[in-house]
């Protein structure tokens, strides 16, 4: 009876392993391409022409996809930040009053927010070039089209902190303390909001620079996303070419996603002690 712990733990644990390895391994596999010579891969059909068929390593791909992808990851990672600056500006205050001022059909408000969550990209694309078609060509209604999908990420990432912690008794001490609204929410609404800013922050981060849908549909010749780039490779260069463009996604979009997890674990660590 003793061992059944045990035993359940084994097998609880050896399935995570397999499940972990079977996620991992095409990424393990597409990042390697990226630099190891093909034919060690078992991929027979492409050419290796880094430096010879007997070269085993190379990070030649790199630089080639940086010269020509590079106006693609910079204005990725701009538009990625626009995007955090256009949430915090917009879904703070907002987040807030779902919460503080609640108003009748204010619940249906904030299940409206995360609708573009659940319809096609294609759809929101169609509707935006109608109701926009005044900034047409330009990356504006690009940076529209991303807004939809990233900020009920900063709303709902502000409205759960403001439920799960009673802030509201806090903002009630400073008022009675002669404390006016601007010096309230400058000196505790905003300090007692910092872990949720930062993580909403990241995943907007996170979600802007990785979306393709909406972004594929809107961008145009001179403004685009690195996915964009990506697909590109994927459609037209060797699959050495698509893995270090890969590669490249990955070494932005995975140090956010860790810190998400870590701050994640270390609020969900405080919420218990608290308990």
């Amino acid at each position: 009876m003793r061992d059944r712990p045990l035993l359940l733990s084994v097998a609880l644990g050896s399935v995570s392993a397999l499940l972990l390895v079977v996620v991992l391994a095409p990424v393990l596999v597409v990042i390697a391409g990226s630099f190891l010579n093909t034919a060690f891969l078992g991929i027979s059909s492409e050419r290796w022409v880094a430096g010879g068929e007997s070269e085993l390593v190379t990070f030649k791909w790199f630089g080639y996809v940086l010269n020509l992808y590079r106006p693609q990851l910079t204005f990725g990672v701009q538009l990625a930040l626009w995007n955090v600056a256009l949430c915090l500006l917009i879904g703070v205050p907002g987040g807030c009053a779902l919460v503080r001022r609640a108003f009748p059909g204010c619940g249906i408000l904030e299940d409206l927010l995360l609708l573009p969550l659940s319809i096609p990209g294609i759809t929101v694309s169609i509707g935006l070039l109608q109701a926009y078609s005044m900034i047409r060509g330009k990356w504006g209604l690009l940076l529209a089209g991303q807004l939809l999908y990233t900020l009920p990420f900063m709303v709902r990432s502000v409205t759960s902190t403001l439920r799960a912690h009673d802030h509201a008794a806090l903002e009630r001490a400073a008022h009675s303390l002669g404390a006016g609204f601007w010096r309230t929410w400058w000196l505790v609404t905003l300090p007692n909001l910092r872990h949720a800013l930062v993580v909403g922050s990241l995943l907007v981060f996170a979600v802007s620079f990785g979306e393709f849908n909406v972004s594929f549909l809107l961008n145009t010749p001179l403004y685009q996303g690195f996915p964009t780039a990506l697909y590109a490779t994927y459609t037209t260069n060797s699959f050495q070419v698509s893995s270090a463009a890969t590669t490249l996604f990955l070494l932005v979009i995975v140090p956010v996603l860790l810190v998400i997890q870590a701050l994640g674990g270390r609020e969900s660590t405080k919420i218990e002690q608290g308990a």
